[in-house]
């Protein structure tokens, strides 16, 4: 493999452009022999020790019942249910310990361009997890065009198919173009509190 295709590989990550890429790779590179074969080993064994949740699609230890830790815990909220465009977003939430309900990892955002309103990740699976217990859907996306639209999208989608259950949007506390894994806790927690 090339340094180029290495490079290539690497801007596929999210957050990572060609020069980070590239500067992740000289550091690679860098690093002994023993350092780039324990991290090759850990990234392929990570996804024997990890599994997708069967409810939320959160990353999470295996368990037998297919659930992950928040889906399993009997003592949570089960009429809030919050959407979120990542596993790490849940982790932003449960920092601000304002959150009690249960969650929903929609795996990504609408396009504004290149996808049509009819492909939004999980949409299905989204309706299905809307059981009668749950009386709000929290669309918590980045404070983004393409998280707005996407909320906005899941809005209509969620009203037409479930017409008795609240739809909110997190408040304004976030700045727009804000990643909710970067937001600190009192952020989150006005957030949540000034939805609407």
């Amino acid at each position: 493999m090339s340094l180029s295709e290495l490079t290539d590989v690497l801007t596929s990550l999210p957050g990572l452009g060609p020069r980070q890429a590239r500067r992740v790779v000289e550091y690679l590179l860098r690093k002994d022999s023993a350092y780039r074969e324990r991290l090759a080993a850990l990234i392929a064994g990570a996804r024997l020790e990890v599994s997708e949740c069967t409810r939320c699609f959160r990353f999470d230890a295996p368990s037998a019942s297919g659930l992950c830790r928040t889906c399993a815990d009997g003592s949570r909220d089960a009429s809030l249910l919050m959407v979120v465009e990542h596993d790490v977003d849940i982790d932003a939430i449960e920092a601000a310990l304002t959150y009690r309900g249960y969650y929903f990892v929609l795996g990504g955002l609408l396009n504004l361009v290149k996808q049509r309103k009819d492909k939004i990740l999980r949409t299905r699976e989204l309706l299905e997890r809307i059981t009668p217990e749950v009386r709000e859907v929290i669309c918590a996306l980045a404070a983004t065009p393409e998280g707005d639209y996407t909320a906005k999208e899941l809005m209509t989608q969620i009203r037409a198919a479930r017409p008795g259950v609240a739809v909110s949007v997190l408040g304004r506390g976030l700045s727009v173009g804000a990643e909710l894994e970067y937001a600190d806790p009192e952020t989150l927690r006005s957030a949540l509190k000034n939805r609407g």
